[in-house]
């Protein structure tokens, strides 16, 4: 079931682009392919994925695409290493389709990645934990120990080109505590960063199957951020207020798990929001964020060369 909801104009530029160039397919072991020269210095280049981690067919088409396009690096919205979080899954899952752009030297000898990023010692891969990945016990154990990541590797930030990024746990309930909160809300206010994007599992707003979570329904643009990327719901959705104001919530939570959710299962207030829906396929976010745009777009892997969705945010 395909369910696409009419685009409507806002402040912010939105627009559907369409290229005939083919994609290349990789194998999930290839090399990662440095950044194109074509970019200039000012511009970085990124891809995100969420609810992937399932060492599926879908994972590895996702995959291949993702490396076709030469991203400096890749940012997750969670359920990395489905079903519970577990060691003995975590290198199938992650690992076999994405070591190359994972730095972790202070992981298990048993699953340290030795690909590109371990070779550069520079690391590539930045997640956030789903639910699934907070099913372990003790909690995110094994994510831990496989992660080498910012501040706890929980809830951190980084800037890369143009780009500040703030990834947090929401935890198997969808929710974070007050200190969190404050980091994030102080963090925002400071950051000198052109473009500001958050990220997590559970979406504040989604059509999907999970629907919306009140408790992460933040005033995440009155803070300064530009974006908010989710997964959880296993389904592509944009959802941008009416008036104009920021930031865009984007779902991201079909990237390899095969149990796909529908866009019409929850609803939202059309008379507030704009959104636009894809629940067949899987897919993945490819972005580029120069000095005074940040282009989102999304492809589907069955459909590689051109983009189903594209928004454009200006500064």
């Amino acid at each position: 079931m395909n369910s696409v909801f009419p685009l409507f104009s806002s402040a912010m530029c939105i627009a559907i682009l369409f290229s005939s160039c083919a994609c290349a397919k990789l194998p999930v072991d290839s090399p990662l392919v440095k950044p194109s020269p074509n970019y200039p210095s000012d511009t970085v280049q990124f891809a995100v994925i969420g609810d992937f981690g399932t060492d599926s067919k879908a994972e590895g088409d996702v995959a291949n695409m993702v490396k076709s396009w030469s991203p400096e690096f890749v940012i997750t919205t969670g359920d990395n290493n489905y079903p519970v979080g577990s060691a003995g899954t975590i290198v199938n899952n992650i690992g076999k389709y994405y070591c190359d752009f994972i730095y972790n030297p202070d992981a298990p000898s048993d699953r340290v990645c030795k690909g590109a990023a371990a070779d550069e010692k520079k690391n590539r891969f930045f997640p956030s934990p789903g639910n699934h990945d907070n099913y372990s016990v003790p909690a995110l154990r094994p994510y831990l120990d496989y992660f080498t990541l910012p501040n706890d590797e929980r809830t951190y930030d980084f800037v890369w080109g143009t780009v500040h990024f703030f990834s947090l746990n929401t935890g198997i309930s969808g929710k974070v505590d007050e200190s969190v909160k404050n980091w994030l809300k102080e963090k925002l206010a400071t950051s000198t960063a052109t473009f500001k994007i958050v990220y997590f599992h559970h979406p504040p707003y989604s059509t999907g199957g999970h629907g919306s979570n009140e408790a992460m329904q933040l005033p995440y643009g009155d803070w300064g951020a530009d974006a908010v990327l989710c997964g959880h719901d296993h389904i592509y959705e944009r959802i941008t207020e009416k008036s104009g104001a920021k930031p865009v919530y984007i779902i991201i939570g079909n990237s390899g798990n095969e149990h796909t959710y529908s866009c019409t299962a929850k609803t939202i207030d059309t008379n507030r929001f704009n959104l636009f829906c894809e629940d067949t396929g899987f897919g993945a976010l490819k972005v580029r964020a120069g000095k005074n745009t940040c282009v989102i777009e999304y492809f589907n892997a069955a459909n590689p060369a051109t983009p189903t969705d594209v928004f454009t945010i200006t500064k």
